[in-house]
């Protein structure tokens, strides 16, 4: 059976005795197998806290270097695995392999495998090249002291038709590159690409056909402005359920798993919450795709 992985951060309270309430409520009402760990600067700002909220609740997680790496990318333009700025390249490889440090620290402080997968991903926007992204894969491939798992996680790729958000490689592109990897989608992330909230769909059957399927991560997307931002913006939204704007509808969200099949690692949502939203709501809002994620009768 997959992980069931939550992405906690979005929909996270901002005092630290809800937040327990919240790791708490995940793990006590079955919502989460493990979490999907952001990075940009470190794991978290209190290292000690978050292991005494993830210990013996939270096993067999991804860490993903999305935020860091647009962090980067907002000061760096020509960082990235797939950049053609050699410079930039040999950085972010440089700071990918600090991700992956960060996350064999946190599962040696935890003295657990709370962390077996990395997401990685091909930037710079526009300009990446599958060339740099492949020399980049070589090297983290080369440094193997590190036992979790490197997974490409596809963003919206670049189209000279449509804004995007990330416009970083294809994956077609990606996966003629990157032939040792298993792969991730985020459905958000793939109804960017050209506006279209079939894409998702598409890329789950392309990578289960090839057998290169690994996660499955869920977060929601609008075609219209919101409450919570711009139209076509990467804005983890909820399901259609709880926000009607959201293109990520139930029957959207179980096409992609009848398709994804029995071949994932993992499986798992990250939706934002509303700022005046209690504990009791935010948990609502994960359940409402994790219901959709478990084993149907």
């Amino acid at each position: 059976m997959p992980e069931i992985i939550v992405g906690a951060h979005a929909a996270m309270p901002l005092e630290r005795e809800d937040q327990e309430s919240f790791y708490a409520g995940l793990a006590e009402r079955n919502l989460a197998t493990a979490l999907e760990i952001p990075v940009s600067d470190s794991i978290h700002e209190d290292p000690a806290w978050f292991v005494s909220q993830v210990r013996g609740r939270f096993r067999r997680g991804v860490v993903t270097a999305l935020p860091g790496t647009v962090k980067r990318l907002a000061e760096e333009p020509n960082f990235g695995l797939a950049s053609t700025d050699d410079e930039g390249r040999r950085a972010a490889v440089e700071w990918v392999t600090g991700v992956r440090r960060a996350a064999e620290e946190l599962n040696q402080q935890t003295g657990e495998e709370t962390v077996s997968f990395v997401h990685v991903h091909s930037a710079p926007g526009v300009k990446a090249s599958a060339e740099a992204f492949q020399r980049s894969l070589a090297d983290l491939e080369a440094d193997d002291e590190f036992r979790a798992e490197v997974v490409i996680e596809h963003c919206d790729a670049y189209s000279p038709i449509f804004p995007g958000d990330k416009r970083f490689l294809s994956l077609i592109t990606e996966l003629a590159v990157a032939d040792e990897y298993g792969f991730a989608i985020n459905w958000g992330s793939s109804a960017l690409e050209w506006q279209n909230p079939n894409r998702p769909r598409q890329h789950v059957e392309i990578l289960a056909e090839a057998g290169r399927l690994r996660g499955l991560i869920f977060s929601g997307v609008a075609a219209v402005d919101t409450r919570w931002g711009r139209a076509w913006a990467d804005l983890q939204l909820p399901l259609s359920t709880d926000e009607p704007a959201s293109l990520m509808t139930p029957r959207r969200v179980t096409e992609c798993l009848d398709l994804a099949g029995d071949q994932v690692a993992y499986l798992g949502a990250r939706v934002k919450a509303p700022a005046n939203a209690d504990v009791e709501a935010r948990l609502g809002l994960v359940a409402s795709v994790v219901d959709l994620l478990k084993p149907r009768d």
